[in-house]
């Protein structure tokens, strides 16, 4: 899309997308990179905990089975109620309530003594911090300009697995010195003080504010603070007057869930949901299985555990590097060539290799295909909607996406249990894998020239 076609159809993303990256941008990313972050830090908690929960209670690991899927279950339900509040509420007042209610479920975790109670409480953790994700990605791909947003949606969505990591590296002195119950009240407080900052300093969508007829004085004062036009420019008043054109419609109307399936959304939404349920099967089998599967090919427990590392390396490097190719390539071309990686580093890993050195560079591959996929996909996902179902159609997506998450841990226990082979159940890997490229180069066919990243 032209600048000149998008100044006559969508007049306030012509001053979003003209808008030098200013002091207001770097607010609004750092702290939703600093929600995503917590956001990774709090859903990945308690597999760290584990260990020292189960010694303090007398109990088996095995028995932390379903508490460690209740924060998935959550996810699944609150990405996708959240994704509706963001559309209907606001993505700021969706963001803040679902992050408040995150950071009450961690620090209600801390006074937990059963696996009932601990169920619950990992629901309602991710119930919250499941919620925020959508929001996120919606604000930012609504404030970052055209030539950047790629860049910063990527780059905003992969702090998760940089949260993640620093959560395995602080619980073990945090544990030693301060109980298991240390971590959770750590993962509450921090969103708390993040939650706070937001609330002061994390401005509500412009377009959300023009569609929706809230404060229009807010809109104009953060449409010229972006834009750094003055005050009456043509333009900005041309911005704030003009109907935007996926919300010219009453609001009821324009933000009707049957946009999710409008035009070559028909065909494109069910293709994002197959794309997210196979993502997010492959990430959590991986974090779950990698190193019980390593460990029964023949490799040392030691070799399984730092290949294991590498994966979770290669996850937060390839969320960095993915970031900076967004902004060169197309997102559909460039999720198409990750899942490839993906799927050719699953089969070989699966082809008896006994080399150590090969299977640390292949889960390290394995880490940067499969998660670097997962954060190209939330931002890929954020261009394909309109702006009034945006928050939505990512928090469907997300939602969705859960039902791989949930069941491929599964799965692959299941597998391991019915006798099959390490090696058939890592080739296995990468038909899912295979699915997913597929599917994105038919969503390249499907998707309009105007909506292409």
């Amino acid at each position: 899309m032209t600048p000149a076609t998008a100044s006559a159809n969508d007049p306030v993303a012509v001053v979003i997308d003209e808008a030098p990256i200013g002091r207001l941008h770097w607010r609004i990313f750092l702290i939703c990179a600093a929600i995503m972050s917590l956001d990774g830090f709090d859903l990945g908690l308690l597999g760290f905990v584990v260990p020292a929960m189960a010694a303090d209670w007398a109990l088996p690991p095995s028995s932390f089975a379903f508490a460690l899927s209740a924060s998935l279950i959550g996810v699944a339900f609150g990405s996708t109620i959240a994704g509706w509040m963001g559309d209907r509420l606001g993505r700021r007042t969706a963001l803040l309530w679902m992050f408040v209610i995150g950071a009450a479920g961690s620090l209600l975790t801390a006074l937990c003594a059963d696996l009932a109670s601990l169920s619950i409480c990992r629901f309602i953790t991710g119930f919250g911090m499941g919620g925020a994700i959508p929001n996120v990605i919606a604000l930012v791909t609504e404030f970052a300009p055209r030539r950047r947003r790629s860049f910063l949606v990527v780059m905003v969505y992969s702090m998760a697995a940089l949260g993640s990591t620093g959560a395995s590296v602080i619980a073990g002195p945090f544990i030693a010195n301060w109980g298991w119950q240390s971590m959770f009240i750590v993962g509450g407080v921090l969103p708390l003080i993040v939650g706070v900052a937001a609330f002061f300093k994390l401005p509500e969508s412009i377009k959300f504010l023009i569609a929706s007829g809230r404060k229009p004085s807010a809109a104009a004062d953060l449409l010229q603070r972006l834009s750094g036009r003055a005050a009456g420019d043509p333009v900005l008043e041309r911005a704030l007057r003009v109907p935007l054109p996926d919300m010219a419609e009453s609001p009821a109307a324009s933000s009707s869930s049957r946009l999710l399936f409008a035009g070559w959304l028909r065909w494109g939404t069910p293709l994002l949901w197959v794309a997210f349920i196979g993502t997010q099967a492959l990430v959590f089998f991986n974090s779950s299985w990698m190193p019980t599967l390593l460990r029964e090919a023949g490799f040392s427990l030691q070799v399984a555990i730092q290949a294991t590392g590498l994966f979770h390396f290669g996850s937060v490097f390839g969320g960095l590097v993915t970031s900076w190719l967004a902004a060169r390539y197309p997102l559909s071309r460039l999720l198409a060539l990750l899942y490839l990686l993906a799927t050719l580093s699953l089969l070989t890993l699966g082809a008896e290799v006994s080399s150590v050195t090969a299977a640390y560079i292949l889960a390290f591959c394995v880490g940067f295909g499969v998660v670097g996929a997962s954060f190209c996909l939330g931002a890929f996902a954020s261009s394909c909607y309109a702006d009034t179902v945006r928050a939505r159609g990512v928090g469907w997506g997300l939602g969705i996406g859960r039902v791989g998450s949930i069941s491929s841990p599964l799965l692959g226990g299941a597998a391991l249990a019915a006798g099959y082979t390490v090696d058939s159940i890592i080739s296995t890997l990468a038909i899912p894998a295979a699915v997913c490229c597929f599917v994105m180069l038919l969503i390249a066919r499907l998707q309009p020239t105007a909506r292409k990243n």
